[in-house]
């Protein structure tokens, strides 16, 4: 079960912006690629007890939780941020995208079917390149360390 307490956590649905034309300062390639059964992701499943589920209204199922290891400010991730993805490989423009490649995972954002935006433009997925997941919700600790 994931559970986040409502306290000290900052919780916001990801969803494509309907007008993302100014975004293509992007830079999907500034976020380290770390392997994949490293710590920064794991499966949870999010069930109605969940605050998540109750107060976005996401649906009761398993998700990847990714967490940003760089900041991403033009997408408005900030390192520590948690991102929970739905297992999916059909996103939207402008959805943020788990990517997995050579056992390495990264955060890039969705274009047409089959490209990624990125800080160039449009581009194709590499043959190696796999959409895992799509971003759904953000989770953010707000309280300070102690």
């Amino acid at each position: 079960m994931l559970t986040f307490a409502a306290r000290g956590i900052s919780i916001e649905a990801l969803s494509a912006s309907p007008n993302h034309t100014d975004e293509l300062t992007l830079n999907m390639e500034k976020d380290e690629t770390v392997a994949a059964h490293e710590k920064r992701r794991q499966q949870v499943y999010a069930d109605e007890d969940d605050i998540l589920v109750r107060v976005l209204d996401i649906p009761e199922a398993d998700y990847e939780c990714v967490m940003v290891n760089s900041s991403w400010l033009e997408r408005g991730l900030l390192e520590g941020d948690i991102v929970l993805f739905a297992a999916r490989d059909n996103p939207d423009e402008g959805d943020i995208v788990l990517i997995e490649e050579d056992h390495y995972t990264r955060l890039g954002v969705a274009s047409v079917p089959g490209y990624l935006e990125t800080s160039q433009g449009r581009r194709p997925l590499e043959w190696s390149e796999r959409i895992v997941g799509v971003g759904v919700a953000l989770a953010r600790k707000l309280a300070a360390k102690p």
